[in-house]
Formats: structure tokens, sequence, C-alpha cells
């Protein structure tokens, strides 16, 4: 058996950061969430493994490239929950609102609402979000972010049509169009 790397435990934090980061359809949250920790948990304990194997030898010798690697591998285990911390697929995300399948095109729509205290259409930052599903992967690819709750969206000839909801009396009558 090959002795444990420390790049190992760095390339498992990268492909659990890659994959909390892919936009994948509600159905499998779960999935990815599981992933993720998976991964970080696989990536904690082969990096404490290698500090107690790391610190059993510095005990029998005394060089600066052990030190080095001691403290190397410390500060990965050290940086692991804050990696863990931003890059957990479900934190502050928009919300879904409706699912959609027009025209053999699956469509979900998310709202992203105002932080509190602001009432839902007085802050700047409130929108939707709209992605399509891919065809053979359990993804999404964004397609249009709105300045505005969309209410109805409508399939013409390739070109999705979109319109405000009623629910801020600003936004009446907006609409955006875009080629899927």
């Amino acid at each position: 058996m090959k002795p444990l790397k420390l790049y190992s435990v760095i390339i498992l934090l990268i492909l659990g950061i890659l994959i909390s980061q892919l936009k994948v359809i509600p159905s499998w949250e779960n999935t990815q969430t599981i992933s993720v920790g998976l991964f970080f948990i696989l990536a904690i304990v082969i990096g404490l493994l290698l500090l107690f194997k790391l610190w059993s030898r510095k005990n029998k010798e005394k060089t600066t490239n052990l030190r080095q690697q001691l403290i190397g591998t410390s500060i990965v285990i050290a940086v692991f929950p804050l990696a863990l911390l931003f890059t957990m697929p479900n934190v502050s995300k928009p919300e879904l609102v409706d699912e959609l399948t027009i025209e053999n095109k699956i469509i979900y729509v998310y709202h992203e609402s105002c932080f509190p205290p602001d009432s839902e259409c007085q802050c700047d930052t409130y929108g939707s979000y709209i992605y399509t599903k891919n065809q053979y992967l359990p993804m999404m690819s964004l397609v249009l972010k709105t300045d505005f709750y969309v209410g109805n969206l409508q399939l013409n000839k390739g070109e999705l049509i979109v319109k405000a909801s009623d629910m801020c009396a600003k936004n009446l009558g907006k609409m955006k169009k875009v080629q899927l």
C-alpha cells in the first residue's frame, strides 16, 4: 500500500468544492450534498491519518522537512472547516418556485427574495432565475436572470417569453425574451 500523501487530501477537497458548485436538478440536491460531505469527511480522515503518521515520525527524527510536512498538513486540516462552510451546495440559495415541462423542455424557476427585514419587493436584489435541464445529465444551465419575479412562461418557436408576476406592483407589464 502506498503511503498517504498530502496531495490526496488536497485533491479530495478540490473535488468536493467542484461538485458543490454544480447546478444540479432539485431531485439530485440531496445526492450532491451527501457527495460533498463524503469527500470532505474522507479528506479529513486521510489528513488526520497523515498527521498522526507524521507526528509519530517526528518523535523519532528531528528534521526540518518533517516539520514542514507537519505544518502543511495541519494547515490543510485547519482549512477544512472553512472550505466546508463556504462550499455546501444548499447554503443561501434561491427558492425553487416552479418546475415546468414546455415542449419537452424541463424549466425550473427560482426566486431570490430580499434579505429580512426588507419586504418582498422593496430591495434591489430580488428577482428570478430560470434554468433548463441538461438533456442527458441531472444538471441545469442558467437561461435567464430577471430583476422581477417570474409569473408566466411561454415557449414560442424556440423563444422563451417571460412575464412578470403580479406580486410586485412596480413590475407589472415587464417582460423578457430569450432563445432556448
